[in-house]
């Protein structure tokens, strides 16, 4: 529980840093939509799937090509995305789900834009750690 919280406040620390202002919440249920989305994506190896869900100012920062580099990084270490759980914690655009991996469970904080669009995805835990898509 412990780490859950480290976990959940250092999330929320960078999503505000990477922001700099309070944004409007977006709802639980779309947080769970994209999440749904991102197993299927991730399960898939689909970099450029997934790159056409980024919002426009990551998507000009970061390649498909090199999304889908880090897709297979993160792959390779955690195996088969299996389930995810509903959000547990949520605050304006981001959350905190659990990722059940092959090799065990992690923690994903994912933060979306208004549109949807994927802002922040990263999967953490047991030391181990995949920024698979960073401001």
């Amino acid at each position: 529980m412990q780490r859950l919280i480290k976990t959940l406040l250092l999330a929320l620390t960078i999503g505000a840093l990477s922001a700099g202002t309070a944004r409007p919440a977006v709802t639980r249920g779309t947080l769970h939509d994209v999440s749904l989305a991102i197993v299927d994506l991730y399960n898939a190896g689909d970099g450029i799937g997934l790159y056409a869900r980024l919002s426009e100012p990551l998507a000009a920062r970061l390649s498909a090509e090199r999304l889908t580099e880090r897709l297979s990084g993160c792959h390779q270490r955690f195996g088969a995305l299996h389930r995810m759980s509903l959000p547990v914690a949520t605050m304006g655009t981001g959350a905190l789900f659990a990722a059940y991996f092959e090799a065990g469970a992690r923690d994903m904080y994912l933060e979306i834009d208004l549109d949807g669009r994927i802002r922040l995805l990263t999967f953490s835990g047991l030391g181990e750690n995949c920024a698979l898509i960073a401001p």
